[in-house]
């Protein structure tokens, strides 16, 4: 069994909207390799909008956490202002 075996893929939705991308996991799933390449092919083929959507596959990692993260006095919130800038 190969390394890839093991391995999931989530396929990303890319779509832009005003110039700005919108990014979103498609189906919320993870694939493995052959089952994500084969359905982003689909995706891409079925895509009647290339100019705007995209599909990408993106390996997901998780790394485990041994402790939380102890936050310092730079990594605080600073208070908003109260009144907009205009």
């Amino acid at each position: 069994m190969s390394e890839l075996d093991n391995k999931k893929f989530f396929i990303v939705e890319k779509e832009v909207f005003l110039d700005s991308p919108n990014y979103r996991i498609h189906d919320r799933k993870m694939y493995d390799l052959t089952t994500a390449v084969r359905k982003l092919l689909a995706l891409d083929t079925l895509n009647e909008n290339k100019e705007t959507t995209s599909y990408h596959l993106q390996e997901v990692s998780f790394s485990e956490v041994q402790e939380p993260l102890v936050l310092t006095k730079d990594m605080e919130v600073k208070e908003e202002q109260s009144e907009l800038p205009f």
